[in-house]
């Protein structure tokens, strides 16, 4: 009977002493969230380490997928490098057992580049909200962050060019220049080590030109009726048609005189610089080849 009271002494001291119970403890899991703010906002990433649990799980409104340790700190590294004096600032903080929820302003000036975008310049003051959850080693194990992207986007790219405007205006440039046979004024829309990609067949820029050339050779009056599906995060998706009449010759086979029409479709990826780096042109070239040898109007009629 005594060993059996000895023993439920113990287990409830080791119970009352357990970080959930203990009333006294110190840091709080407030002061340790605080600390995490001031140890992200100063970029002092070993003690952002030591306070983060190795089975991290974070989420973002910038991050479809749950993030992990490596990863998280990783975008923590990178938002100090774009906001070299970014500050969070807490203005509401509850605790409830292991979880804390701040309520607070994300302020910093973007003098650095950030996700492959130059800095801006401008400066940002988005509130946020952020969920955290620590385990019972006093490890940050859950961080939940919400804030209005949107807002954030458009206070750090105030007073800056449409991007995606950008980004369609050389795509559309790019088809002028193909039609008018410019193969110099096209190469200047692609970086120097832009992929490119014809029929799914890789090329060089020397056999993008070419193929521009034999075309505006081939069909003088060629034309790209191209509309845009999709503009933005610097992609640019085309589709259309390209018509012309082959009164010269192409392919090694002389003029025709048939008019063509094909379908066709484009991919473009560009960088921070507004430089195509892939190109993908897909085009109908069983149709091209049917309408030059007769056995097909052109368009399929």
């Amino acid at each position: 009977m005594k060993q059996t009271h000895f023993f439920s002494l113990i287990v409830l001291l080791a119970f009352c002493a357990s970080p959930l119970f203990a009333s006294d403890h110190y840091p709080t899991p407030s002061d340790i969230v605080k600390t995490y703010f001031n140890a992200l906002d100063g970029g002092d990433f070993t003690t952002l380490d030591q306070l983060i649990a190795e089975d991290l799980r974070a989420t973002a409104p910038f991050a479809p997928q749950p993030l992990n340790k490596p990863a998280w700190m990783g975008v923590g590294q990178g938002f100090k490098a774009a906001f070299p004096d970014m500050k969070h600032e807490v203005l509401d903080c509850i605790e409830s057992g292991y979880k804390v929820v701040i309520r607070g302003v994300f302020k910093g000036k973007n003098d650095g580049p950030m996700m492959g975008n130059p800095a801006t310049g401008n400066y940002v003051n988005t509130p946020f909200t952020t969920v955290f959850e620590l385990n019972n080693a006093w490890k940050i194990r859950v961080v939940e962050v919400q804030f209005d992207q949107k807002l954030f986007e458009s206070q750090l790219m105030a007073g800056l060019p449409n991007q995606a405007a950008a980004a369609e205006a050389t795509v559309r440039g790019i088809l002028a220049a193909a039609d008018a046979g410019d193969t110099e004024k096209l190469a200047t829309c692609f970086h120097a080590d832009a992929v490119h990609y014809f029929s799914g067949q890789p090329n060089s820029l020397g056999d993008f030109k070419k193929r521009v050339a034999a075309f505006k050779t081939g069909f003088p009056d060629v034309r790209r009726e191209m509309h845009v599906l999709y503009a933005g995060n610097g992609i640019v998706t085309v589709q259309g048609w390209l018509t012309g009449t082959q009164t010269g010759p192409f392919m090694g086979k002389p003029a025709t005189g048939r008019k063509v029409k094909v379908s066709a479709l484009g991919y473009y990826k560009l960088d921070a610089t507004g430089k195509v780096t892939e190109a993908w042109v897909e085009m109908d070239t069983a149709s091209l080849q049917a309408q030059l040898n007769g056995d097909q109007l052109a368009g399929g009629k």
